[in-house]
C-alpha cells in the first residue's frame, strides 16, 4: 500500500473517530502526521520538528485563543449591539452590520474559518430573531471574512516573506 493510500486511510479515521467520541480532530491530525512522517517518511523527530513552523503556530494558537476569549466574555455581543444601535430600527441593514463585523475580524488577525466561527452563530441568531434569509446572513459573513482576509494589516498575513508573493496580494491566500 503507497504512503499517499495510507495517509488519506488514517484521515477517513480521525473523521470517524473524531465524529463519535468527543476528541480533537486537530490533536489528532498532528499526531498522524508525526507518527506517519516517522514511519512513513523516513523521517527523525529532529527533521520533524525542523520543518515545523513553530512561530506561526503559537502565533495561530494565540489569536484564537484571543478571539475565544472575546466571544466567551461578551465583547462579540457587544459590538453587535453597538452596529444594531447604529442602524437603529432598520432591519435591511443588519445583514452588513455581520459583514462589517466579520471584515473587522478578519482584518486584525482572525484567520478565515475563526472569523466565520465567531460571527455566524451570532448572524444566524439575528437572521431568526429579525425573519432575516439565513442564506443572507451566512453569504455576508462569508464575504465579510474575504474582505478582511484581504487586508494587509493582519499578524497571520506575512505575504512579502514568501517566495512568489507581491504586496498586491497581501493576505488574499498568497
Amino acid at each position: 500500500m503507497s504512503a499517499e493510500l495510507f495517509s488519506l486511510i488514517v484521515l477517513l479515521g480521525m473523521f470517524v473517530v473524531a465524529s463519535v467520541l468527543p476528541i480533537n480532530l486537530g490533536i489528532m491530525g498532528f499526531v498522524a502526521a508525526f507518527l506517519l512522517g516517522i514511519t512513513l517518511g523516513g523521517m527523525t523527530v529532529d527533521d520533524i520538528f525542523a520543518v515545523f513552523p513553530g512561530d506561526l503556530f503559537i502565533l495561530l494558537a494565540g489569536i484564537t485563543f484571543l478571539f475565544a476569549i472575546a466571544q466567551n466574555n461578551g465583547t462579540v455581543d457587544l459590538l453587535v449591539s453597538w452596529g444594531l444601535r447604529l442602524v437603529g430600527g432598520n432591519v435591511g441593514l443588519i445583514p452588513w452590520i455581520m459583514f462589517l463585523l466579520a471584515a473587522l475580524f478578519c482584518s486584525i488577525g482572525a484567520l478565515s474559518a475563526a472569523g466565520v466561527a465567531i460571527v455566524a452563530p451570532v448572524a444566524l441568531r439575528f437572521a431568526a430573531r429579525y425573519q432575516i434569509s439565513p442564506l443572507l446572513m451566512g453569504v455576508m459573513v462569508v464575504q465579510g471574512v474575504t474582505a478582511g482576509s484581504c487586508s494587509p494589516t493582519p499578524l497571520s498575513s506575512t505575504p512579502l516573506s514568501r517566495p512568489g508573493c507581491s504586496s498586491s496580494s497581501a493576505g488574499c491566500g498568497c
